[in-house]
């Protein structure tokens, strides 16, 4: 009986402001853009897209950070084996 008043009480701090987030006013949509005029570049190109179509946007930066990841990894993994220390993947025996 304990563990249900606790899933309800749970439930209910988690509900209830977002009940009072739902029954306030309609916000108005986002209005910001990005000024072009004095960018050149690859930041014109990233804003241009953020202004145009932020799923793009958001897509190609998504993509962009876990190529940069992939990058920063493959660089580490260099500089640990030239320090002598063993890289390669972790056997699991389950």
């Amino acid at each position: 009986m304990k563990r249900i008043w606790a899933i309800i009480l749970n439930c209910s701090l988690l509900g209830l402001p977002a009940l009072g987030w739902a029954a306030a006013e309609k916000a108005e949509a986002l209005g910001k853009k990005v000024d072009l005029t004095k960018l050149s570049g690859i930041n014109y190109f990233f804003a241009s897209w953020y202004n145009d179509n932020l799923w793009v946007y958001a897509t190609i930066v998504t993509v962009l950070m876990g190529v940069v990841g992939f990058g920063i990894a493959l660089v580490t993994d260099v500089f640990l084996k030239m320090a002598g220390m063993e890289v390669h993947k972790i056997e699991h025996h389950e």
